[in-house]
């Protein structure tokens, strides 16, 4: 069920919050452009894993409030306020694709209650070796116009939010010329048995309040971080498909080089659409609960974190 919190500076921020109640807690953060309708594909999956997904969305998108100028660090602060509404000291966090980065802004500065990172076909840092290659032309163009050209972006995303609540096949049509064949067939499956309409309700949601949530992210991924990475000190484990148009495979073989200590799955001839394919939510879902939870509290993990308090 959607619900929205109302945060400290009086936005709102959607959410789903799915799975068993007293499951291990899971944030998941959703890909550019995207919405809180967005998760394992396999409910039954999650509940039988035992599994608590969190969905929010980020400001802009769906039911939550846009935020003008916002950086990763300011979604810390979202999720804080919704952790702490939800009851839930410590979690796990998860970014797909555009919510990578998010995921990262986490471990940066949350450290103390983040317990472990998932990145999952994750976008990297534009400066990363070898970024675009290998990269679709429509991603590569939109990442180009973002960097250098920012003010042509709004257009393009004007003219996104028209098409998927206009003409949603052409949606279809337009993502599987930028796909892997893997890819591709991941959304024929998703046709056979009825499940495109989800993925569909997902990204017009994503649209619901028109082009400013995946137009501000889309800035935000072409601009620094402003993450330390050398310094996280969580555990990372990620995952990408070695045929991968979106985010290619190439940039994030470099980027993992930089994530302390970070546990790789690269899948040969997997593409970008990891989490729409049951058998890899299986095995992300089977290595996350394998992971040792943190046996500090809340607050005994602060103060390892930060010895000068």
């Amino acid at each position: 069920m959607s619900e929205f919190l109302t945060l400290n500076d009086g936005r709102k921020l959607g959410f789903i919050d799915s799975g068993k109640p007293e499951g291990l807690p899971v944030f998941l953060f959703h890909g550019t452009p995207g919405s809180r309708i967005f998760g394992f594909e396999e409910e039954p999956l999650v509940q039988k894993e035992g599994l608590r997904i969190i969905t929010p969305e980020r400001p802009g998108y769906g039911l939550s409030d846009a935020k003008k100028n916002r950086e990763l660090r300011d979604y810390c602060c979202d999720i804080e306020q919704l952790a702490d509404h939800l009851d839930i000291e410590q979690f796990h966090v998860s970014g797909v694709s555009g919510g990578g980065p998010y995921a990262l802004a986490c471990a940066n500065w949350l450290s103390n209650r983040v317990l472990t990172v998932t990145l999952i076909a994750s976008a990297t840092p534009v400066d990363m070796k070898g970024f675009s290659k290998g990269m679709s032309a429509g991603n590569r163009l939109a990442f180009s116009i973002s960097r250098y050209i920012p003010s042509l972006l709004k257009p393009i995303y004007l003219y996104s939010s028209w098409v998927v609540r206009k003409k949603p096949e052409k949606l279809i049509e337009g993502l599987e010329s930028q796909l892997c064949q893997w890819d591709r067939n991941t959304l024929n499956e998703l046709k056979a048995n009825g499940k495109i309409e989800i993925f569909l309700a997902h990204i017009r949601e994503a649209y619901r309040n028109g082009y400013f949530g995946a137009y501000s992210d889309m800035l935000l991924l072409a601009k620094p971080w402003k993450i330390d990475f050398q310094s996280l000190s969580v555990p990372i484990i990620m995952w990408h498909g070695e045929a991968d148009t979106l985010m290619p495979i190439t940039p994030a073989k470099a980027f993992s080089k930089i994530l302390p200590g970070c546990e790789c799955h690269f899948i040969k001839d997997a593409g970008h659409l990891l989490l729409e394919s049951e058998e890899f939510s299986r095995q992300i879902i089977s290595r996350l609960k394998a992971h040792p939870p943190d046996i500090l509290s809340g607050k005994e993990k602060t103060a390892a974190d930060n010895p000068e308090l």
